[in-house]
């Protein structure tokens, strides 16, 4: 027989194939290039049979079942299938999972190989001694191999039983029984164990389990094993509605052998929305003892902390333009060098939007009462001054006439700030209890901005120039009794200097009868808007020596400051040189310098070169670097040396491999914690993408300490054994 045979069955079921016998009503049999077609099934093969009284569809000879609208394919050299029912099996599969474009979900897709595939209804496989993976056919790097495999594509998810996973031929991890996740959705399940090793901790491993128990919260139980000191139970929940959310978390490590005592974290944060004009929030945080994080994170940002906030805070706003706040705050100090700072129990603070007023005037108006608390209040404190409890009450309204234009702006304003204090006890040897301060503060603000094209180096830029000048004029006022609540020193850049004091906080207000220059130019490219060069130089000049002063300052023996410097140059699109520079003239000293080099000519190809200086405290240089080393190797380094101490004060070594559908990571990471005592970290990760990862991520490490570090495959949101996700 010539040509090709159609036959359109009652059910709508469509038979094709170069010849076709049977009955209908009965069982057809279609026989080379067979097809058998209904809705989004097909099913292909050399000789196929369809019974229309069971609805089982059967062949043999290189039998394709596939459903074009799920993206689900399936071969082997014989099968069967209940058409309406999904049921059945086929021998020796090859099937895979490639969802169409218009599915919005493409991490399902994967594919593997087995003994026998079972079909147990809509989206639902089982395979016996069968194969997953998200790597590409047909020699994929690592696969999932186990006894029987069932894929869920309703919950996406994926169970193994006897399973191990297998990478180049080589298995790495065994387990009698595993979920995974098949795309990157949310999945109940034990996370991916984390693995690593510290000089603090010994051998250190993590196995967490995550609860996905709604889709706006979740929990992660973690079981934390510490070879040098025991095991630790953690556990964090999130939550998220449209009124509120917030993390509780904490840490219980039980009778600590290093240490000889039971140590614990607890966590809590919290924001709420009331109604629409009130909200609060929680951030309550403590640990069992000061070396908590010097002893039990591998993290340096973690061990170098000072204090821990616990705090509670009540807002109010309405469509009036009013608001407020009332704050409940207090520390725990866990830095055995680092005084404990003053509580506030309470801070009510009350303040309203600008006002537009006649003329283009513009009314500030803001106020807050606080009271302090010290556990050591009445014994003496740093620097000559006692600790003390009391009150203050704050009243800061301004009236300002902000014009700005294209090219000007002129920005005068007057400030009145009002304080009380209220104290249990003096701060000084007969100092006052009661204190009333009433300054009036008036400042100028003007700047100008000039352009003008230029042509230099064979190319047309834009330059401009652009001048600012900002007057302070504020009288003096005996302040010297009053206490430091939380008032200090400002640092000294070009944000402080065109502040109108020289404290932050309000127990100090500077007398001031001074003013700022600062000229800033820029150079961009004509065509492109691209700024290619930015430098700012200021000075302060004080009219009269400022006498406020903290208690540990010296005197001001000069009206003119430091010059301060700044500049920013992308001398290529890969390179760009960035420095600060403070600079005494008069005693023509170097008192800070800030620099550094940037070279990035593509991902994951980054030089940092940086020198960091400041007069008798510090001087370090640095080098940061990732760059290939070799075809998928990657290497990423961070040194960073103290040329006063002469000592490396923190080391990073690493060691990155693209494999293609996985990725190895590993990270050496030696800081100092002190002058005599140091810490050492090693990270491990194999990452293994559509699955997830193994081992402990250097990923923020290697983020914070080489800027412009390129990760060189992105991470799978999945994780091996369940789904870690975010809210």
């Amino acid at each position: 027989m010539s040509g090709t045979e159609t036959s359109l069955l009652p059910q709508g079921t469509i038979v094709e194939a170069d010849e076709i016998r049977g009955e209908r009503g009965v069982a057809v049999e279609a026989i080379g290039n067979a097809e058998i077609i209904r809705d989004s099934l097909r099913i292909r093969g050399d000789r196929l049979r369809f019974d229309e009284l069971t609805d089982e569809a059967s062949g043999e000879g290189r039998v394709v079942i596939q459903d074009t609208a799920k993206g689900f394919q399936v071969e082997g050299p014989r099968g069967r299938l209940y058409v309406t029912a999904k049921e059945g099996e086929i021998e020796q599969p090859v099937y895979r999972y490639d969802p169409p474009e218009h599915v919005k979900d493409q991490s399902r897709a994967g594919h593997g190989q087995g003994q026998k595939l079972f079909f147990e209804g809509e989206n639902q496989y089982r395979l016996l001694r069968g194969t997953w993976t998200s790597c590409p056919a047909p020699d994929p790097a690592w696969y999932v191999k186990a006894d029987e495999l069932k894929l869920d594509y309703d919950r996406n998810q994926g169970q193994a039983r006897n399973m191990s996973l297998v990478l180049h031929g080589v298995p790495i991890l065994a387990a009698p029984y595993a979920e995974f996740p098949l795309s990157k959705e949310r999945k109940s399940g034990f996370l991916t164990p984390t693995a690593g090793m510290s000089t603090q901790s010994g051998f250190d491993v993590a196995v967490p389990y995550y609860f996905n128990l709604a889709p706006n919260y979740d929990a992660t139980l973690t079981t934390r094993l510490m070879a040098k000191r025991g095991v630790q139970l953690g556990g964090e929940y999130r939550y998220l509605t449209p009124s509120y959310q917030g993390q509780l978390r904490g840490e219980f490590l039980p009778s600590d052998r290093q240490a000889d005592r039971n140590r614990a974290l607890g966590s809590l944060q919290h924001q709420q929305s009331i109604s629409p004009s009130w909200s609060y929030s929680l951030d309550l945080n403590a640990v069992s003892d000061k070396n908590y994080f010097r002893d039990l994170s591998s993290r340096i940002e973690l061990s170098s902390i000072s204090h821990l906030v616990r705090k509670g805070r009540l807002n109010y706003y309405n469509p009036a333009g009013w608001g407020g706040s009332l704050l409940m705050q207090e520390y725990q100090t866990v830095d055995r060098d680092v005084t404990e700072p003053y509580r506030r129990l309470p801070q009510l603070t009350l303040w309203h939007r600008p006002i537009d007023l006649p003329g283009g005037l513009q009314l500030d108006l803001g106020g807050h009462y606080t009271e302090f608390r010290h556990d050591q209040a009445g014994s003496p404190g740093l620097y000559g001054m006692n600790w003390v409890d009391g009150s203050r009450f704050v009243l800061a309204p301004s009236l300002s006439l902000p014009i700005y234009r294209s090219w000007w702006h002129f920005e005068p304003r007057v400030q009145w700030h009002y304080s009380r204090y209220d104290l249990d006890q003096a701060a000084i040897e007969q100092g006052r209890t009661q204190i009333t301060r009433s300054i009036p503060i008036t400042s100028l603000d003007m700047g100008l901005a000039f352009e003008r094209d230029a042509a230099f180096f064979g190319r047309d830029w834009l330059q401009t120039l652009e001048p600012r000048l900002f007057y302070v004029n504020t009288p003096y006022r005996r302040q010297s009794d009053i206490p430091l609540f939380d008032s200090s020193r400002f640092g000294y850049g070009f944000a402080q200097i065109f502040y109108p004091n020289r404290y932050v906080g309000d127990d100090r207000i500077s007398d001031a009868d001074q003013i700022t220059f600062a000229v800033t130019s820029r150079l961009l490219e004509s065509e492109t808007g691209w700024e290619r060069l930015r430098v700012t130089l200021g000075q302060r000049y004080y009219f009269e020596t400022p006498r406020v002063l903290m208690p540990y300052e010296s005197p001001i023996l000069d009206r003119r400051t430091d010059v301060l410097g700044e500049a920013d140059v992308h001398l290529t699109r890969q390179m760009q040189f960035k420095t600060f520079w403070q600079y005494n003239p008069n005693e023509n000293q170097t008192q800070r310098l800030n620099t550094g080099v940037r070279y990035q000519p593509g991902f994951a190809r980054v030089l940092n070169l940086d020198y960091r200086y400041t007069r008798d405290l510090l001087e370090d240089v640095g080098i940061g670097v990732q760059w290939p080393l070799a075809k998928r190797w990657v290497g990423v380094a961070r040194m960073s040396r103290s040329l006063l101490e002469e000592r490396l004060t923190e080391a990073i070594v690493g060691l990155e491999y693209d494999g293609g559908c996985w990725v190895l990571r590993t990270a050496f990471h030696r800081y100092a914690l002190s002058a005599d005592d140091e810490n050492t970290a090693f990270f491990v990760q194999l990452e293994l993408n559509g699955l997830g990862s193994l081992g402990s991520s250097p990923e923020t490490l290697l983020r914070r300490s080489v800027p412009g570090y390129g990760k060189i495959q992105p991470t799978a949101t999945s994780t091996m054994l369940g789904t870690e996700g975010g809210m």
